[in-house]
């Protein structure tokens, strides 16, 4: 995440409070869905947030940008420096005399991102809809497990606790190349997790596709209301996971299928 984006995400949040209820609107919506804003046009914005696209403009000027343009450039840096292959994360963590942080400044970083992503989950889950996912995943006579890339290790994570529960659970991988066929013995009697944060993984939408055809109930853990894989039900949670110079935490995520795995457990007399 740039310096800029972080600089202007700070002030937005000490200046939230005295923002009129429109700009209010605005600011929840830019907040929330930081990697869509830097695609929307001024008029799409305007109408996700209910608002006139005048009002865009009268935000953007609040926080000193020059305008839509210049505001949503802002947005489109943080989503390039988020894309960035690892090495170029790691040239950034480069002090401007080319020296590295310290390995207790990268320990900083880190447990200041995770902090971060731990209080925003705590802050934004739906208790409701955190109940009507433990329900759906309860309910399924096997639970069928979503998650490539970055979220992988918490598929497998949570792949890990429903073993240790004696929870009768799949996970869907690609390493095998055999996901399609994983799929045959699913069924509406199932429930699916399905894992995947921007930016989407294309074979992760697909697979998640599927799933909705075979009428196989379906929880999703992603970062916004747009996201393509909000299911039917449209049973899902909020996971937003903040970064140090572009590597991003996991740690609401692991908190998030712990708090599932445990749940559902309970709900099926497990433990």
């Amino acid at each position: 995440m740039t310096d800029r984006y972080q600089i202007f995400s700070a002030e937005l949040g000490a200046r939230y409070s005295s923002l009129p209820p429109r700009l209010k609107q605005l600011a929840d919506l830019v907040s929330s869905n930081p990697d869509d804003v830097a695609h929307w046009t001024v008029s799409v914005l305007a109408q996700h947030a209910n608002v006139q696209p005048s009002t865009v403009v009268r935000f953007t000027k609040t926080f000193g940008f020059k305008g839509y343009s210049d505001f949503q450039a802002l947005f489109r840096e943080r989503l390039r420096g988020l894309a960035s292959s690892y090495p170029e994360r790691l040239q950034t963590l480069r002090t401007p005399d080319e020296t590295t942080h310290s390995t207790i400044d990268l320990l900083t970083g880190f447990h200041r991102a995770a902090a971060t992503s731990l209080n925003t989950l705590q802050e934004k889950t739906d208790p409701l809809a955190l109940d009507q996912a433990v329900d759906i995943l309860a309910s399924g006579r096997c639970i069928h497990i979503l998650g490539l890339r970055r979220s992988m290790p918490v598929a497998r994570y949570f792949a890990y606790l429903l073993l240790k529960m004696t929870i009768p659970h799949q996970v869907i991988g690609t390493e095998s190349g055999m996901e399609e066929e994983a799929l045959l013995t699913a069924n509406s009697n199932d429930a699916a997790l399905i894992i995947s944060y921007a930016s989407y993984a294309p074979k992760t939408i697909e697979l998640f596709q599927k799933l909705e055809q075979r009428g196989i109930p379906i929880v999703s853990m992603t970062d916004n209301k747009h996201s393509p894989v909000i299911p039917k039900s449209g049973v899902w949670l909020q996971v937003s996971e903040a970064d140090f110079h572009g590597f991003r935490s996991n740690a609401a995520s692991v908190v998030m299928v712990m708090t599932l795995a445990t749940a559902i457990a309970n709900r099926r007399g497990s433990l």
